[in-house]
């Protein structure tokens, strides 16, 4: 049975997405006909970005017990995009999110994406089309990467970072926006013996803030007193203590997908797969006789 495949190649994991070609006959929560998610596959990203592309998606195909005579497309994004040759196509991660994050949440008006090396915040027309985006790149501080690190210093697993956070009763504030003088900012709290959490909480905090800056240049909150529907994607999405301090420095519900950090790689599939059906209904009308 045919199926498109999406891979998002992210600086800190690989994913891949399997999607089947014929619509489901069932309708989601909207009232749209949802396109079926076949498998997935996550591995993290090292130096030899086609050969992880081919791993995440090994492990997509495995999941849906399918193999590769089953592709008919398959679209790449991420900052490792250009790297998958096997590709047809590549896409952006801010038009995969938004494809995605749309997917998930028909009725998305903005979108923030907190990946490992950078942070995304994108506005939706009505359409969901991206109308305008601003991105952080220039310091770990605003990003993923930082908690990793923050994590690794702390003693903690990443895993627990979400919930301990959750926990913090005086939160310690992380002002700088540099990574390294962030994190001597984290030695002097433990220094000064600070609750893990409440440490833990001042990080999502600043990430919180940095979101909220981005989010307001792209003209979220803004629009006249209109209730946006936020809809936050990457990994950093799966930490409940980020969500909170989202929720709180924002002043309005933030939604999460399943499996958030899938949702470039879903976003890719899906516009692939239209990409596919325009080609073949491209090339069927090429092959039509004169006058039919």
């Amino acid at each position: 049975m045919p199926c498109v495949v999406g891979i998002d190649v992210g600086t800190g994991f690989t994913k891949a997405v399997l999607v089947d070609v014929e619509e489901e006959r069932s309708e989601g929560e909207s009232g749209r006909a949802k396109q079926p998610i076949l498998g997935r596959g996550i591995v993290r990203t090292g130096a030899y970005l086609e050969e992880v592309a081919k791993r995440a998606l090994d492990l997509a195909l495995r999941e849906a017990g399918r193999d590769r005579h089953d592709i008919v497309y398959i679209a790449t994004t991420g900052f490792g995009r250009y790297a998958v040759g096997f590709r047809d196509i590549q896409i952006t991660e801010i038009t995969s999110g938004a494809r995605g994050a749309r997917w998930f949440f028909p009725e998305a008006t903005a979108v923030l994406d907190i990946g490992n090396q950078s942070t995304r915040a994108i506005r939706l027309d009505a359409h969901g089309k991206v109308s305008a985006f601003k991105m952080n790149e220039k310091c770990a501080a605003g990003s993923g990467s930082f908690l990793m690190r923050a994590a690794k210093y702390l003693q903690i697993e990443v895993e627990e970072i979400g919930e301990l956070s959750l926990r913090a009763a005086r939160p310690q504030p992380i002002s700088s926006v540099c990574a390294v003088l962030a994190e001597t900012e984290i030695i002097n709290h433990v220094s000064a013996g600070a609750a893990i959490e409440d440490i833990v909480r001042g990080i999502h905090n600043a990430l919180a803030d940095r979101a909220a800056l981005l989010l307001r240049r792209v003209g979220v909150g803004s629009d006249g007193g209109r209730s946006p529907q936020l809809i936050f994607i990457g990994g950093v999405a799966r930490q409940r203590g980020m969500i909170a301090a989202l929720e709180e420095r924002l002043g309005m519900t933030v939604c999460v997908p399943p499996q958030c950090e899938f949702t470039c790689a879903v976003g890719a599939a899906l516009l692939g797969l239209h990409r596919w059906r325009k080609l073949r209904s491209d090339s069927s009308s090429s092959r039509r006789p004169d006058g039919e």
